[in-house]
Order: structure tokens, then sequence, then C-alpha cells
């Protein structure tokens, strides 16, 4: 029979797998707004903005990973508020054989203001804090009691008692950014925290403390001519002993914007550090952006996955809400 500290060594391990076990990650990343830092609550141009993320990956091995993500953000929603605004944010992470879920149910809460009173230099701060979810089926794991002259029986009782199966607990992030804007280019650098209550992880009566996540990103938006764009960024994440690094660039070419019509094709081609080569391709269709990305992988796993990664697509939907302008005019006088 498997030692109940075989057990609990096991679980550990699952849920500290880097950002995969303990917090989710997109290759995608600057298509995954308020995932990505909080500060950038209401950092686009409009009233609202629609964002989903979904991911799936490791399909080819084992039970796929799969990742989505929906947020709903709104400008500037008080009058008497200007520069703050709000966002909710919602994410389903479900993590290989054992059916592993998380979900996480936010409020967002961001504030931007204007250092340089022309617009070229802003600093946006912002806040995330809600419930995380997490359950796991103990049904689905096989032990070496079900094993009977070499079958296995999964009607036999496992000799295993588990004290939970599922817990929640609060959360808490914070983030600052820093943009420059400069005629048609733009920089932007972000600094965040995520977890910073450390709740308990475990299913079992030990504690293990969910660790704190340091985010950093840089990006630019280059202009190198009338139609073609430069978007160089990097991320950087920091959880534990466990650090991700993705660097690359999407190339932007404007097919056609005025005041009514946004058309605009992507290209880009990204590197996760000792993982994988990210292709991406990507489109504007007025308010709508959409991305589509492939993580084809480099690293040591690359002989079980035959160097197929994941597969990630992005949606975002921007509106802009219109007021009336009422005007008075002179009225003119009546003659008889």
């Amino acid at each position: 029979m498997i030692k109940r500290y075989t057990i609990s060594l096991f679980l550990a391990a699952f849920s500290c797998l880097g950002l995969r076990g303990q917090d989710f990650h997109f290759s995608q990343f600057d298509k995954s707004y308020l995932n990505l830092n909080p500060a950038l609550t209401g950092s686009f141009n409009g009233s609202y903005r629609v964002n989903g993320n979904y991911r799936n990956q490791w399909s080819s091995i084992s039970e796929p990973f799969t990742t989505f993500a929906f947020s709903g953000e709104i400008r500037n929603p008080f009058t008497k508020l200007k520069n703050l605004h709000l966002g909710i944010n919602f994410l389903n992470d479900q993590a290989g054989v054992g059916n592993l879920q998380s979900n996480f149910f936010y409020a967002n809460i961001g504030y931007s203001y204007k250092i340089i009173q022309d617009s070229s230099l802003n600093v946006k701060i912002g806040t995330q804090f809600g419930l995380n979810s997490r359950s796991i089926d103990f049904n689905q794991f096989s032990f070496d009691q079900q094993y009977q002259n070499g079958l296995f029986n999964p009607n036999t009782n496992s000799g295993e008692a588990f004290n939970n199966d599922s817990y929640n607990h609060f959360n808490l992030g914070v983030g600052v950014a820093f943009e420059y804007l400069e005629n048609l280019n733009s920089y932007e650098i972000g600094f965040s925290y995520f977890n910073l209550n450390s709740a308990n992880q475990s299913f079992l009566s030990s504690t293990i403390p969910l660790d704190k996540r340091f985010n950093l990103f840089l990006k630019g938006d280059i202009s190198l001519s009338d139609k073609i764009y430069v978007l160089p960024s990097i991320y950087y994440a920091k959880q534990g002993e466990f650090q991700e690094t993705i660097f690359g660039s999407n190339v932007r070419y404007k097919l056609k914007q005025n005041d009514y019509y946004k058309r605009n094709f992507y290209l880009g081609l990204w590197y996760r550090n000792a993982d994988a080569i990210i292709a991406a391709v990507g489109m504007d269709y007025n308010q709508w952006n959409v991305g589509l990305s492939y993580d084809i992988n480099t690293s040591n796993l690359d002989r079980a996955t035959n160097n197929r990664g994941g597969i990630e697509l992005s949606v975002t939907y921007i509106l802009s809400r219109f007021k009336t302008i009422y005007k008075k005019y002179p009225r003119c006088p009546k003659f008889l």
C-alpha cells in the first residue's frame, strides 16, 4: 500500500510545479491584462473591455491541461471619481489526471494619473482581491491495494483516507505600471505581486503556503513606417524557486485605419526560456482583437510531446460609449 507520506509528497510536488502547479500562465501574457498586472485595469482606449483567453496543452502525452480566463472592465464609471476603473476576473484551470481544478473569482480596482499633463507620462496602480477555490478527485487515482493478482480492480477500497478534496481561500494582489507616449510610439513597464497573503494550499492536514508571485513586464509599440510597427516585449515571473521568462515581438501591419475602421494584421515569434518557441498570429477588426498562438516544445519533455506544446486563443472586444451633447441655440425673433 502506498504510504500516507508518499501521497503527501506527491500532492506537495504536484501543487508546486512552478507556474503550472501554483499559478496558471499564458503564452499570450500581454493579452490577459488583469492576470498580468492589476494596474492594467481600465488601460485601454474606450469605455468597456471584455477579454477571454483559452489554453490547451500537453494533450499528446496525458490528460490535457486547460485554462480559461474571462474578464470585463469599465473605465471611469463614476463622474466624481475620475481615472478610477473597475474590473472583474474569472479563471478556471484544470490540470491533468485527478481533475485538479482551480477557480479564481477576482475584483479589480485601477487608478491612472497623468504625471505630465500632456499625457506623455502616465502612472497606473491597481489591486486585485477575491476567492480561490481548488478541488481534486481522489477516486481517479490508483493505489497498490487495488491491484489484485496483477489486475487492477477500481472497486477495491484503496485503503487511503483523505481529509479534504477541496478548499477555498482569499487572495490579494497589487501592481503598478508606467507608460510613456512619444508621437506614434509608446513604452510601458509594470511590476506586480500576487498571493500576498500566502494562503494554505494543502489538501491534507499539513500546511503548504502558496508562494508569492512576482511579475515584471516591459513592452513597446514602435513605428517603423506608416504601415509597419514592431511590438517587442519581455515577461518575467518568479514564484518560490520557480521562474519563467518569455521574450519576443509581434509585427503589426496596418491594413486600414481611420475614425471608422481598423484593420491590422499581426505576426509574432516568442521564446519561453528553456521550454518552448511560440509562434503567433493576430488580427484587429474594428473593436475586435483576436490572437492565436502555438507552443513548440523545446525542453527535455520534447521526447514525449514530439515538440507539441499547447495552443492558445485570445479574444478582446472594446466598446466606446458616446455621450449625447446638448447645445443651446439663441431663439430667432418671431415676426408677425
